[in-house]
Order: C-alpha cells, then sequence, then structure tokens
C-alpha cells in the first residue's frame, strides 16, 4: 500500500507540472488574443455595435483560469507533499470550478461562431457607410485598414460597399487605399494608385472582407476551443489522481 500511496503522489505531482505548463499556454493564449495589434482590430470589425463580444468574453476567461491555475497546481503539490486530504479537497473542488468555467467559455464561443454569421452582413456594411472616414482617425477606420491589407479584401461584401458611403462623400475617393494591391504595407503605398481607382482587377481587391473575416473567426475559435478541451483533460487526469491519493491515504490510516 505504501508503494501505492508513493506512486499516487509523484504521479500527482508530475501532473501538476504539466497543469502549471497547461497555465502557461492557457494564459498565453487568452493575452495573444486580445493583445496582437491584428487580432485587436478583427475583433474590432467583427464586434462593431455588437452587444455581446463573445470571443472577447471567452480571451477573458482564458487569462483568469490559466493565473488561477498557477495556485491550483501550487495547492496541489503541497497536498501531495504534505499528505494533506485536506489541501487535496481544496484542489479537487477547485478542479471542479475551474473545469465549468472553461465549460462556460467553450459554449460562449461555440455560440459566438454561429451568431458571427448571422449578424455579420449587415453590421459590416453599416460600419462601412457610416463610421470608415477620410481622416483616418476613428478606431473602426484603422481597424479596417488593418483588415483589409492583410485578408486582402475590400468592403464586407465588396467594394460596392463604399458607395455613397461617408468616406467617399468627404473625400470624393471610390475606395481607400487599403483595397488597393500594395506596394510598401507599412506606408500604405498603392502598386498603382490611378489603376487601383480605376478598379483595374489587379491592382485593387475585388473579394469583400465578409467571408475572409468568417473564416479567421472559425479558426481561432477552434484553437479556443482545442486549448480548453485539452486543459479538460488534463484536469480529469489530475482529479482522478487526487481521488486515487485520497483514498490511499484513507488505506494508510487502517
Amino acid at each position: 500500500m505504501g508503494f501505492c500511496v508513493e506512486s499516487a503522489r509523484v504521479m500527482l505531482i508530475i501532473f501538476n507540472f504539466i497543469f502549471w505548463l497547461s497555465g502557461v499556454a492557457l494564459l498565453g493564449v487568452g493575452i495573444w488574443f486580445l493583445a496582437d495589434k491584428n487580432i485587436v482590430s478583427y475583433l474590432e470589425v467583427v464586434n462593431h455595435n455588437v452587444p455581446n463580444a463573445y470571443i472577447n468574453y471567452a480571451a477573458y476567461i482564458l487569462i483568469a483560469f490559466g493565473a488561477l491555475i498557477f495556485l491550483i497546481g501550487f495547492l496541489g503539490c503541497c497536498g501531495a507533499i504534505r499528505r494533506s486530504k485536506c489541501l487535496i479537497g481544496f484542489y479537487l473542488f477547485f478542479l471542479v470550478i475551474i473545469f465549468a468555467g472553461e465549460l462556460a467559455a467553450g459554449i460562449i464561443v461555440a455560440i459566438y461562431r454561429t451568431e458571427i454569421e448571422h449578424s455579420v452582413d449587415k453590421e459590416l456594411s453599416n460600419s462601412i457607410k457610416m463610421e470608415y472616414t477620410f481622416a483616418n482617425e476613428s478606431a473602426i477606420t484603422k481597424s479596417w485598414d488593418t483588415v483589409q491589407v492583410e485578408l486582402k479584401c475590400c468592403g464586407g461584401k465588396g467594394p460596392d460597399d463604399y458607395m455613397n458611403s461617408k468616406f467617399t462623400n468627404m473625400s470624393g475617393i471610390i475606395i481607400p487605399i487599403s483595397c488597393c494591391v500594395l506596394s510598401d504595407t507599412n506606408n500604405m503605398v498603392a502598386k498603382d494608385k490611378s489603376q487601383c481607382m480605376n478598379k483595374v482587377p489587379e491592382y485593387y481587391h475585388e473579394e469583400g472582407c465578409k467571408k475572409k473575416l468568417i473564416e479567421w473567426v472559425k479558426s481561432h475559435s477552434v484553437i479556443l476551443i482545442g486549448v480548453g478541451c485539452g486543459l479538460a483533460g488534463l484536469q480529469i487526469i489530475g482529479f482522478i489522481f487526487g481521488i486515487c491519493l485520497c483514498r490511499s491515504f484513507k488505506y494508510e490510516e487502517k
């Protein structure tokens, strides 16, 4: 029985080391989603005037639980080293809490993936026509420029979204430079501005951003779901080791 107890303790300590590493990964993914310039721009465009920015909420949950995992992993190690049923009990309780939070984050992202396809058409066109400006001062204008340059697209449904828009009425330009094929992306220099403004196919982006944004949201939500599922699997293993260790303590006391 002593061998079983020691084996359970060692396995739980090894697991918690892996658990700490998964916490770093979870924290990193959450921070990446909120700090990366391109991702922030994509989310600004997609979430503009949408009351429930689900991917943002899911990222905040990932950051919170990633930080909490450090504390829970330490608690599990202490419980295993000190042979404390009380600490192991708290450890198991918090594992269940974290699991529930990750499940909630997964549901939020799954809902978001469905809802984005219903709301994106109207919101993208509205933000282009009403919010995109010639002065390039607003956050939504800068975000749209980043999206159009990085995804090589123009407008929501297409370049025609700029017809009779606030941008066109103010500037007299039919599409912004970010819709053009660029020779210098850092300084927003078009390959051939006159050809772009005449909508010569090889000099501007003919495809709208809707499809590419939806594909981007889906691919990145898969990352969130994958990280959450992987961590959930680790937590189930940790829960089993914790239960086994508690039972080993019980038999050892007899």
